[in-house]
């Protein structure tokens, strides 16, 4: 049986934070910690328990695995000054527990001498630990969950840089509802999204535009996160693993698609040895279905004991 610790440590503003360490058996410990970074407010349990889960599983793998809250979040101190979640979101998106993250990095190699570590969380967590990989070569590798690749805010219209996935998705949803009692009186009472709606009909007039790279188009009024691009590769081009794994279901991996790997396409395939991509099938973002955390779980076990 594998050991399971409640353990403290102060962040370097000072501010303690929780966390919970799983110590696999001594005859199959591996000198590498498997650090999984809170997804939001939904803290270190992630939805439906995801990380208990995981973590359970990665430590029959041989691997320490350590999840915490950040500040502000779940049990640890601090606050959260936003009054918006998609502010808070926004913040996450360009950083913000980056520190927390080297903090806990330190932490682990301090306590327990281990100096590999591999970084992994879903939505926020997985841009978090793409972002804080970039600065510490301690990170091995990272397998992140529906990284996003925009900006959040309570000030960014959503609508106006939806994706082509998606829309083709709104209109599969909308031809299935035409002869729907209800969405016609939503329609007609004036409470369905009439941008969205004319986004969906534009779509089917318009020709897709030929994908470029943000960086080589005029980039001031997208919502994409500048960031992602220099952490991605910087990753990937200093021998470091990246397993991205998406639903299919999920927004963001339209996103991911239409804005990087679309534009970057020739770039992403010179790193091809350091960098895989799985979709899940009709999964949701949280991965809430049993097969769903199953296909996840058993793709990232074949990558780990593939690399390490």
């Amino acid at each position: 049986m594998h050991e399971l610790k409640t353990v403290t440590f102060k962040n370097r503003n000072g501010l303690k934070l929780f966390g919970i360490l799983e110590v696999p058996d001594k005859n199959r410990e591996k000198d590498i910690c498997i650090i999984l970074l809170s997804p939001g407010v939904k803290t270190r349990v992630a939805p439906h328990r995801l990380y208990w889960k995981m973590s359970h599983l990665l430590c029959e793998l041989g691997y320490s695995v350590f999840r915490f809250d950040f500040y502000g979040l779940g049990d640890s101190e601090g606050e959260i000054e936003e009054e918006f979640v998609a502010d808070l979101y926004g913040s996450v998106a360009v950083g913000r527990y980056k520190e927390d993250t080297l903090d806990a990095i330190d932490w682990i190699e301090k306590n327990f001498g281990i100096k590999k570590i591999i970084l992994s969380g879903l939505c926020g967590g997985a841009i978090t630990g793409l972002l804080a990989g970039v600065s510490d070569d301690r990170v091995i590798g990272l397998f992140g969950l529906g990284v996003p690749v925009s900006l959040y805010g309570s000030n960014i219209d959503k609508t106006k840089y939806i994706s082509q996935g998606q829309l083709k998705d709104l209109r599969g949803g909308y031809f299935s509802k035409i002869f729907d009692f209800k969405s016609w009186a939503r329609l007609l009472m004036f409470k369905s999204d009439f941008r969205v709606i004319g986004k969906v009909l534009m779509q089917l007039i318009n020709k897709p535009k030929k994908k470029v790279p943000p960086a080589e188009s005029d980039n001031s009024d997208s919502d994409f996160n500048t960031l992602f691009v220099p952490a991605f590769f910087h990753m990937a081009s200093n021998s470091r693993h990246l397993l991205l794994i998406y639903s299919g279901g999920d927004r963001l991996g339209w996103e991911f698609k239409e804005k990087f790997s679309e534009p970057y396409q020739e770039k992403i395939k010179q790193h091809s040895g350091n960098y895989e991509i799985h979709d899940i099938e009709k999964a949701n973002h949280i991965l809430s279905a049993p097969e769903w955390q199953k296909e996840m779980m058993d793709y990232i076990t074949v990558w780990l004991n593939r690399y390490y």
